[in-house]
């Protein structure tokens, strides 16, 4: 039934950061945008041909922050990267905030590190063992 992953969508608090943290930091491709009249979708390239869709609402919207260990909430992405330790230089340098790691974990084979972006929304980086 299921094809391909098509895209993965954050609600954006602050555009400029976002756009900052993952079209400069990241290195993601900004693709192209697209006006919905009440609300601008903003589409960057992600491996594996799915897209990032960044969101920017025209009006005022409540802003949530579960905890992490909070019930049937979505929880977070996971990206492979080749040096987790060098991103994490990175991205602590440029004041974004890690909430875990990086630390190895043998039972899943991979160095992890969860971080926050600039949104609250968080995001796992992980390099194999």
């Amino acid at each position: 039934m299921i094809k391909a992953m098509n895209h993965i969508t954050i609600n954006m608090k602050d555009k400029e950061k976002t756009f900052w943290f993952y079209g400069e930091l990241l290195g993601l491709k900004k693709l192209h945008e697209v006006d919905m009249g009440d609300h601008y979708i903003y589409y960057y390239q992600l491996p594996s041909d799915i897209r990032l869709e960044l969101i920017e609402y025209l009006y005022d919207t409540p802003s949530e922050h579960p905890q992490y260990t909070s019930r049937g909430i979505y929880r977070h992405v996971a990206f492979e990267v080749e040096d987790v330790q060098e991103l994490k230089s990175t991205l602590v340098s440029n004041g974004i905030k890690i909430l875990e790691g990086p630390n190895p974990s043998e039972k899943l084979g991979v160095h992890f590190m969860l971080i926050e972006d600039p949104n609250g929304v968080e995001m796992e980086f992980v390099q194999p063992l």
